[in-house]
């Protein structure tokens, strides 16, 4: 080493020492590295073969960390006739490797913390956790506990204890994600679940795991990671899912939703050649609803849309595609079978009527449009296009019912 870096090197708080990239050979180590020694009576080793008891060949350790997939690892190291475990990491520096030595008797999440600082900055993290692969030890932070809403006492002491508290529907495929982790040496994963707090309500997180340290043959030994909540995050998705699939007013599906089940509808009706029918139905063939304030047309429409999803089949399929009108989709079913079932939803009874009434709603404002695969279209589109016609015809001629 050049001297101006010889006292510093000397006078580092952490043990460290610098061995040849190639040979193996240790060329010099700091005093905080000899005291470890020093304590025992005894001196540290010459090379890495004589330093450390683990069978991983210098060449083969010297590789990996060329490459840089192995950055830190536990060994156990002769320290005299004792063997002290150890975590080192290593840092390439031309044709010498400098090795950083930490004691790994225990779980030190403050040391995890400084090492894997820039990770944690980067992330909206609400908890540190470390794992012990060989142990199942698991130690986790203090704003873990906050989040399960527990004294840090009580947090997860193990992966058992962990899945325990991880929603039944999620927990094979987390843990068969972790498993999968380590048995193939990966760098990172990442996963979402749900996972029990200390009042029983299941909150949805974010894990975000990275191997920690390796031993000197590549096995993964401590895994670290972040737990964050991503409640409010789901909840959004859940509202934009949820609008983009329903229609806010009606609750019904919206003609985008629609277009997946009408698309495979027709795709079970070409291939097993059975009959499909489609109507237009018009809410407001008379106009009436134009004339009313925003707010009791609104009624109105939401009205006349539970009456008529009441009286359809649970094969059928009701979509809003305007403001005030609906396509239904009737897998299976003929013209004149469509014409059965669509004249009892717009000729309803006196209950239902006086229902509808109630609602703002008036039935004498319906008004149907007919169409079938195949006479009149081979697409949803044609079929849509067929059944519009149709509902315009017999808005045209005041006719409840028109078939295209």
């Amino acid at each position: 080493m050049e001297n101006h870096f010889e006292l510093a090197f000397q006078n580092m708080p952490t043990p460290a020492f610098i061995i040849d990239r190639s040979t193996g050979q240790i060329r010099a180590f700091n005093r905080n590295f000899a005291l470890i020694f020093e304590n025992r009576n005894t001196a540290p080793g010459n090379d890495w073969h004589t330093l450390s008891k683990d069978e991983t060949p210098w060449p083969t350790l010297s590789q990996k960390i060329a490459d840089g997939s192995l950055q830190r690892c536990e060994c156990n190291v002769r320290v005299g006739d004792k063997t002290v475990h150890m975590q080192l990491t290593f840092q390439l520096q031309g044709d010498s490797i400098l090795s950083c030595v930490y004691s790994s008797d225990h779980m030190d999440l403050a040391a995890a913390e400084n090492t894997l600082l820039q990770f944690a900055l980067s992330e909206s993290s609400a908890g540190l956790w470390i794992w012990e692969t060989d142990s199942d030890l698991t130690a986790c932070s203090e704003s873990i506990a906050l989040l399960l809403g527990c004294p840090q006492d009580q947090t997860p002491r193990s992966t058992v204890e962990w899945h325990n508290l991880v929603h039944p529907d999620d927990v094979r495929r987390l843990a068969n994600l972790v498993n999968q982790h380590v048995a193939e040496n990966k760098d990172y994963y990442e996963v979402e679940y749900r996972i029990r707090r200390s009042n029983q309500e299941y909150l949805w997180v974010k894990e975000r795991g990275r191997t920690y340290t390796r031993s000197t043959d590549g096995d993964i030994k401590k895994i670290i990671g972040f737990v964050v909540d991503i409640s409010h995050q789901k909840e959004l998705e859940e509202h934009l899912r949820n609008q983009a699939t329903f229609d806010e007013l009606t609750g019904l599906l919206t003609r985008a939703a629609a277009l997946t089940h009408f698309k495979k509808q027709l795709g079970l009706a070409k291939r097993q050649y059975t009959p499909l029918s489609m109507a237009k139905i018009h809410l407001d063939a008379n106009q009436r609803l134009s004339g009313l304030p925003l707010e009791e047309r609104n009624i109105a429409i939401l009205t006349s849309a539970r009456h008529i999803y009441k009286k359809i089949r649970e094969a059928d399929v009701l979509a809003r595609v305007e403001a005030d009108k609906l396509l239904l989709l009737l897998p299976n079913t003929s013209i004149k079978d469509a014409q059965k079932l669509l004249m009892n939803i717009i000729v309803p009874t006196s209950d239902e009527c006086s229902t509808l009434f109630e609602g703002n709603a008036d039935p004498a404002d319906f008004c149907v449009g007919l169409a079938t695969f195949p006479e009149d279209g081979e697409t949803i589109d044609e079929l849509a296009q067929s059944a519009n016609q149709a509902v315009e015809e017999g808005q045209s001629k005041q006719q409840k019912i028109v078939v295209n």
